[in-house]
């Protein structure tokens, strides 16, 4: 094995643009393939599952544009609060995240267009990598619940993949466009869009632009909660088609969010930057075997500055940081059809994440001693120093359809990971001596899954994976800073093993003409789960005098386990209306410290009954969350109250251009708080982070 160590040395040790001249490079080699193309297909450079005329996707699940375009969601982790399996984790009115069966963060592999990839710049996720995505340039969104899939890097919990609206070629029409804007009550929110493209011969551009304008919302009892934010941003595609079977498209995004207030937070955003930039090509039917091509390169860059300006705090120790992060990467991937009904995707992907930042302290008085200090005392604090951890993973995944009513997937991956550390804080060098940088380390997955669709109407689905993730920077670097639920200091550690998951699933469905019944029932067996746990070997770092006293380090667990569960009935009944129910539930254990995961959604049961017509369209959605009681006493996590939720969503075409829509979200004016909430943390009062009362919303779209 020495030679392999040798090559994660050497990638390791590789600058930023020597690897971008690598990707360029097996990209060009890749793309001479495309010479010998000549039959046309149809191209599609987002999507990423393998679908079956005749047999379902394990666990696979789509969330349409029809759907986001009802809800209307103003960030991109409340899409998911109305999606079975999914619980939403909120610090903030911006920048939610969703988590899926209680995986959460790096263990959800956030994808935008099949593979451009993003990550938060904030230690304390104010910047999510779906709050980097317009809510309104989404198309759909597909999801995978599992670690089914090796073809888009690490995929340890699931896979979300964020599509993108693509160029309408359909009609005469070469400018095609759309115009939105409303108004929200709770809040006194703002918030417009626009759209625009043009298409001649074989070029298309569109632009996508929008600005939200959000104020402190109030809660179902009148408790005015601070979630105000401004988020401006725009989004501009070029593609050319050279061939009816080849497609190139430039994408670059950038946004930007100014004065967030996060009261689950210690300090809020005073602002947050981000360019996206992307560049793909793709290739249908170059041969007889070869089936398709995708070559894909992109940059992801965050700029953000958060400071405790309103907080209590400010008028004893000023604090402001800044700190960047920086996602570098690319993927190529051949479709090569080896038999009539046997498809292999084989290919390499590789991406550099980089952070860095300092936190600025002007402390005017010391809490501890009660000393004042004038002119106060300066100090600097290392937030990233200066991390970086290095990718490259090869894949090969095959679908087999062996035949009209059975279809077999497998995939096996490996990842060889590197991990860099530029300037380490000597608080962080005394602990861990001369062991600062992480072993390079080689992570296999492998899935296989089988679907079957059997007599009257019934499909059954069988899915077993092994999937690795490696630790992320901030459980590796994080160096004596509040970025958990709790009120403790955080330290990283380089010495962290990958996460393991070995996970089943089993699905089933079922449908009596008007009628489909579902169930999922899922088992996920880890080790070496990443978490954190209390060294009363060491002190916290800053304010000592306060409680806690001690620091906790991020640590491996040896076992854990997460089993659960999804079912649903959907029903088509008179004519136009549809009704739906489903239920999920997840019970996660840490059996190595005898107690609950943390962080675990309730009971939750979602139904809706909908109307619809060619020109009116009503929809009557139901949420109904249980008491969670299973807490985590390692992490002084809270119980919370169950809740019942009734939105009602109406959209009416008076014309063809345009359309309507009116929505009252919270109808009952309940009182409540989501499970995953972060509580208030370092505000003048103490509450749990409640979510908004009864709101009117209303909207207006023009298309042309």
């Amino acid at each position: 094995m020495k030679w392999m160590e040798n090559i994660l040395k050497y990638f390791k040790e590789m600058e930023t643009r020597t690897l971008i001249a690598i990707i360029i490079v097996i990209a060009a080699l890749l793309a001479t393939i495309t010479l010998v193309a000549s039959e046309p297909d149809t191209l599609m450079l987002e999507e990423i599952v393998i679908k079956s005329a005749s047999t379902p996707t394990m666990s696979k699940t789509n969330i349409s544009g029809r759907i986001l375009k009802i809800e209307n969601a103003h960030d991109g982790g409340s899409l998911f609060v109305n999606q079975i399996g999914f619980g939403i984790e909120k610090r903030g009115n911006y920048g939610m995240e969703p988590v899926l069966r209680g995986f959460k963060y790096s263990q959800l592999n956030v994808l935008i267009d099949g593979g451009v990839q993003t990550t938060n710049a904030c230690p304390n996720r104010m910047d999510p990598a779906i709050s980097q995505v317009a809510m309104e340039e989404i198309e759909k969104i597909e999801v995978i619940k599992g670690p089914y899939s090796v073809r888009f890097g690490q995929s340890f919990g699931g896979v979300i993949n964020i599509v993108n609206r693509k160029p309408d070629r359909y009609g005469d029409k070469k400018i095609k466009g759309m115009i939105d804007a409303g108004y929200q009550t709770n809040g006194n929110n703002f918030y417009s869009n626009a759209f625009i493209q043009a298409i001649e011969k074989s070029f298309d551009l569109s632009l996508n632009a929008g600005y939200k304008n959000f104020g402190n919302y109030i809660s179902g009892e009148g408790q005015k909660i601070a979630s105000s934010f401004t988020r401006t941003g725009y989004a501009i595609k070029l593609g050319y088609n050279p061939a009816e079977n080849q497609r190139i498209q430039l994408s670059w995004r950038q946004s930007k969010a100014d004065d967030v207030l996060y009261a689950g937070l210690p300090m809020d955003a005073d602002w947050d930057k981000s360019n996206i930039v992307s560049l793909d090509y793709a290739a249908g039917k170059l041969s007889h075997r070869i089936n398709g091509l995708r070559l894909k390169l992109y940059g992801s860059f965050v700029d953000h500055r958060m400071s405790n300006t309103l907080r209590p705090a400010f008028k004893l120790t000023e604090s402001v940081s800044h700190a960047t992060a920086n996602v570098i990467g690319g993927r190529s991937e051949l479709i090569i059809q080896t038999a009539r009904f046997n498809l292999l995707h084989a290919g390499l992907d590789f991406k550099q994440t980089g952070k860095d930042g300092t936190r600025e302290r002007l402390v005017h008085k010391n809490i501890c001693t009660g000393q004042n200090f004038d002119p106060p005392k300066a100090f600097t604090d290392q937030v990233w120093q200066d991390s970086k951890q290095s990718d490259l993973g090869l894949f090969v995944e095959n679908n087999w359809q062996i035949n009209q009513n059975l279809l077999w997937s497998t995939g096996i991956r490996s990842d060889f990971i590197g991990y860099a550390i530029g300037t380490p804080d000597d608080s962080f060098r005394e602990y861990y001596g001369s062991k600062l940088t992480p072993a390079n380390r080689i992570d296999l997955s492998a899935t296989s899954s089988i679907s079957w669709s059997l007599p009257r109407e019934v499909s059954l689905s069988l899915a077993v994976a092994r999937a690795s993730r490696a630790p992320e920077l901030s459980e590796l670097f994080i160096n004596h800073f509040n970025i958990g639920m709790d009120a403790y200091e955080y330290l990283g550690n380089p010495r962290l093993r990958s996460e393991v998951n070995y996970q089943t699933d089993i699905r089933a469905e079922k449908q009596w003409g008007r009628v489909v019944l579902f169930g999922d029932i899922f088992y996920s067996y880890i080790q070496d789960f990443i978490s954190a746990a209390v060294d009363t070997t060491i002190a916290r770092l800053y304010m000592p005098c306060q409680e806690p006293k001690f620091t906790k380090v991020f640590t491996n667990v040896d076992q854990v386990f997460l089993t659960g569960f999804e079912a649903g009935a959907d029903l088509v009944f008179a004519r136009n209306w549809l009704a739906n129910i489903g239920i999920s539930y997840t019970y996660a254990h840490n059996i190595s410290w005898g107690e609950p995961l943390a962080e675990i959604s309730p009971l939750t049961l979602l139904s809706s009954i909908t109307y619809e017509h060619s020109r009116f369209m009503s929809k009557l959605n139901l949420r109904v969350a249980a008491d969670q009681n299973r807490v985590s006493s390692h992490f002084n996590e809270s119980a919370t109250p169950g809740f019942a939720l009734l939105d009602l969503y109406v959209s009416y075409r008076p014309f063809k251009p345009i359309e309507c829509n009116l929505t009252i979200k919270n109808l009952t004016n309940a009182n409540y708080v989501e499970h995953l909430s972060r509580a208030y943390k370092a505000m003048d009062i103490e509450s749990l982070y409640y979510e908004p009362g009864i709101s009117l919303h209303l909207g207006v779209r023009f298309t042309f």
